[in-house]
């Protein structure tokens, strides 16, 4: 392995950091461990060392009671037993109870051949003397008078036990004391990598360069999911740098195409002198250029302000029907013009949550679409109903033109103009940006809008807004947008 070099910041790092965590943890297990191990030692030592001394103590006394009341036969008995008890390290003594010795083995110390009984030495009890460690116990004597037993050892050789136990064990927690940096380290360089390979690829990301992507291993882990949330949010960023980048191009396109015919035009017409009739119709030229031109300009404003969804419009109730009434009143005349029918069928007055310009605003570019597409003798249905829940519905359908399958998908898209034969056979230029209008309005209106359509029958617009809640008077208020153009084109 290839260590990473430290450098001045190093323990400034999450990588450091981790490393005096993991180092921290793993010493303090491993002293609490050793701490264990000592504790649980010892008192296994002790209890197996306790129950030996209890059954030998039993036994001795049992042969007491049995020799009574021959003391010099109890004293050779247990004279007999101290032999064996002697070998493993162990003193015996026999006691009266006011504390005389009657006897005792060589190996039995002062300390306890001097402590006196107790009443409590009629009970089978562990008694620590200094650095022994005995059971007394008390049986019947001569004209009744109990005897004492004690059987000990000195608790010298157990510690002795558990001390080479830890000498053992203590080198094996100085080694872990000494690697459990370079382990830690170690894991803090795996677990912190995905993050390393974060930061470099933020690094090389650029304008111009949005196609690195960070490594997924698989794993599944925080850092994995970590990983896929920014390779997510990097392939938005470049949706949104590309799509913002083909907006540029199109609609400097778009104007460049209005502007040059300005230009040649005028070009033309002072070159060399005209009559008048000439020159007006030069100037309606210019001016139909012109006008679509600022049509273009301003649905390029909208489209921008209606993209900023942070900045929703002001909340307020709008009827839907009255809205939709409005918008009909203002193509009425359009509509006679074009030998198109337009009617209004109201079957609910939903009042909707919304803002009533961007709302007759939608209606009004739905309008104009459909109209502008919809051939003489054809017909313009604008329907209002109300869901389930109060949300209001608004549907234009037309009998013109229709849209092929192949463009259907990307009608909303900005700047995408249908058919050329459509809008051709409609008569106007269409700047391409009247459904993208709507369908920025609606969705910053928490609602959606769907488009259905077929070459023999027409299309259908849906449109849905919600309901108005009087809870939505109490959300943030931001600028409202106010549209400059009643009507859009496609």
């Amino acid at each position: 392995m290839r260590w990473p070099l430290i450098d001045r910041h190093t323990w400034a790092t999450l990588r450091a950091r981790l490393t005096l965590w993991n180092t921290a943890v793993v010493l303090l297990m491993t002293a609490a461990t050793l701490l264990a191990v000592w504790i649980g030692a010892r008192a296994a030592l002790y209890r197996e060392a306790d129950a030996v001394l209890r059954g030998t103590v039993r036994e001795m006394a049992i042969a007491i009671t049995d020799l009574y009341p021959d003391i010099d036969a109890v004293v050779a008995e247990m004279r007999r037993k101290a032999t064996g008890h002697a070998e493993r390290g162990w003193f015996t003594q026999l006691v009266t109870s006011d504390g005389q010795t009657i006897w005792k083995s060589e190996l039995c110390p002062d300390e306890v051949a001097n402590f006196p009984p107790t009443a409590a030495d009629r009970q089978e009890n562990i008694v620590q003397v200094g650095p022994y460690r005995y059971v007394r116990l008390a049986t019947d004597g001569p004209s009744h008078r109990p005897l004492h037993v004690r059987i000990g050892m000195s608790t010298v050789f157990l510690d002795e036990n558990i001390a080479a136990l830890m000498r053992l064990l203590i080198p094996v927690g100085a080694i872990l004391s000494l690697l459990t940096p370079l382990a830690g380290y170690w894991l803090a360089v795996r677990a912190t990598r995905p993050v390393a390979d974060i930061l470099r690829t933020a690094d090389r990301l650029r304008p111009t360069r949005l196609g690195d992507r960070l490594t997924v291993s698989g794993s599944r882990d925080e850092l994995d999911r970590l990983s896929l949330t920014i390779n997510r949010l990097l392939d938005q960023v470049a949706g949104h740098v590309e799509q913002q980048e083909r907006f540029v191009a199109d609609a400097a396109h778009e104007l460049r195409g209005p502007l040059a015919a300005i230009q040649s035009t005028l070009e033309v017409a002072v070159s060399h002198d005209r009559s008048a009739c000439n020159y007006r119709e030069t100037l309606g030229d210019v001016l139909e250029a012109a006008r679509h031109l600022s049509k273009v300009a301003n649905d390029l404003l909208l489209l921008a302000e209606s993209s900023d969804t942070t900045a929703l419009r002001d909340h307020e109730p709008v009827s839907l029907a009255e809205a939709a009434g409005q918008a009909v009143g203002m193509f009425a005349g359009v509509a006679e013009d074009r030998g198109v029918e337009l009617k209004l069928d109201t079957t609910a007055a939903p009042t909707v949550d919304g803002d009533a310009a961007r709302v007759r605003q939608v209606i009004g570019n739905l309008l104009d679409n459909a109209l502008r597409f919809t051939p003489q003798g054809g017909r313009v249905t604008v329907r209002v109903s109300a869901g389930p829940d109060g949300e209001g519905f608004l549907t234009v359908a037309d009998t013109g033109l229709g849209i092929n399958s192949t463009d259907l998908e990307r009608v909303f898209d900005r700047f995408f103009k249908a058919d050329p034969a459509h809008s051709h056979a409609a008569g106007r230029r269409s700047g391409g940006l009247g459904l993208a209008i709507c369908k920025s309005f609606v969705e910053a209106s928490q609602g959606s809008i769907t488009i259905a359509s077929d070459p023999t029958r027409g299309t259908v617009v849906t449109v849905r807004l919600p309901a108005w809640r009087e809870s939505s008077a109490s959300l943030p208020d931001a600028s409202a947008l106010s549209p400059t153009v009643a009507g859009s084109g496609q």
